[in-house]
């Protein structure tokens, strides 16, 4: 798909490149002005929208990339959390129970997390006596965070990424229809070259062209020939 649109807006980008050298020929008319206009708008849009993309995959990349990192600082907080509650003797009935769980999806981690945040904060002062570093809890709290901000950026990112490639694919549409338009113009006007025909038809060809194609070797070659096949 993706190599199907850069086609097209390659398509696009020779095409506009003919119409601005020729640009004169579509000025005579109000329709031509505005049309070869529209046409430079959208072979803009199409990559303005293309680079939208292109950073949007990094951006999903670095975002899964901090969730990785978040990941294993809230579990390693985590752990240690659980291990110097379990020392001391509080209230909480549920306390010298808690344990970290195995693997598990980040959706589940993260309510883990602010569970147990919730469960030990009123009980920060007897963990801190116990040993736990006075900023633990707040950096649980900060690990909880940075790692929900890592999941709404995949999230965005991928977005992003997806309302870009609808918008390409509207923006294309209407440029092959500006182009067909252009086309009839330059057809229908007596003083138009058919050079400018010929060339604007060529340009806007999506795709290899014939000549390519038939340059390409043959999918199965035949054999090369004996000297027992000449003698024959």
């Amino acid at each position: 798909m993706h190599q199907e649109i850069r086609r097209r807006y390659d398509a696009h980008v020779r095409a506009n490149s003919v119409c601005t050298e020729h640009r004169a020929l579509f000025d005579a008319t109000a329709g031509g002005r505005k049309m070869i206009t529209a046409l430079g708008t959208y072979v803009a849009d199409v990559e303005r929208l293309l680079a939208l993309q292109a950073q949007s995959i990094q951006d999903r990349r670095t975002a899964t990339e901090q969730c990785r990192l978040s990941r294993r600082a809230l579990r390693d907080a985590g752990k240690v959390v659980v291990r110097v509650a379990s020392l001391v003797n509080l209230d909480d009935p549920m306390m010298p129970t808690a344990r970290l769980p195995g693997p598990m999806s980040d959706d589940d981690l993260l309510a883990y997390a602010r569970a147990l945040l919730e469960r030990v904060s009123p009980h920060a002062d007897a963990l801190v006596a116990e040993g736990l570093p006075p900023d633990l809890l707040q950096d649980l709290a900060d690990r909880i965070q940075a790692l929900a901000a890592a999941r709404n950026e995949q999230a965005a990112s991928r977005h992003r990424f997806t309302c870009a490639a609808e918008s390409i694919r509207e923006t294309l549409n209407r440029a092959d229809k500006t182009l067909s338009a252009l086309e009839a113009i330059a057809i229908n006007t007596p003083a138009a070259h058919p050079e400018v025909v010929t060339k604007l038809r060529m340009a806007k060809r999506v795709g290899h062209r014939a000549a390519d194609a038939a340059a390409k070797p043959a999918l199965f070659p035949a054999p090369p020939s004996t000297p027992t096949d000449k003698a024959a």
